[in-house]
């Protein structure tokens, strides 16, 4: 009896590592498209991201240079939220819900603000680092 709890013990904890080490990590830079429901064309944008732990953080924008902060993100599993506040008063912010697979990133972006309520798709792709 007590070389089955042993081995049970070391099989739990081996896998409570792997699953540990098959974590995702979304720290980086990801570029890819938004497409607002109702439109035709898409808009472009980038992710600037850092994880730690479940805590996620970064900013957010069509472009690397036009970027919006924000803090207090969740990662749960492959999935991703957070909101970004848009700045100036009345802005509102963007509400960002997200899948992760491997380098590749789709989900949904909700916008509220002062007489705002849009949706859009979101598909991005991990950037290269250099």
């Amino acid at each position: 009896m007590k070389k089955s709890s042993f081995f049970i013990s070391i099989l739990l904890c081996v896998l409570f590592s792997a699953a540990a080490l098959c974590a995702i990590n979304v720290t980086g830079k990801w570029s890819g498209t938004l497409q607002m429901e109702g439109e035709t064309d898409s808009k472009p944008a980038y992710l600037i991201l850092k994880q730690e732990g479940n805590k996620l953080a970064g900013s957010a924008g069509p472009s690397e240079s036009e970027q919006h902060s924000f803090e207090g993100g969740k990662v749960e599993g492959n999935r991703l939220t957070f909101d970004v506040p848009l700045g100036g008063q009345g802005e509102g912010s963007m509400h960002f819900d997200m899948q992760v697979q491997g380098d590749q990133m789709t989900g949904q972006v909700k916008r509220g603000g002062e007489g705002r309520n849009e949706a859009a798709k979101i598909s991005l792709k991990r950037v290269a680092e250099k």
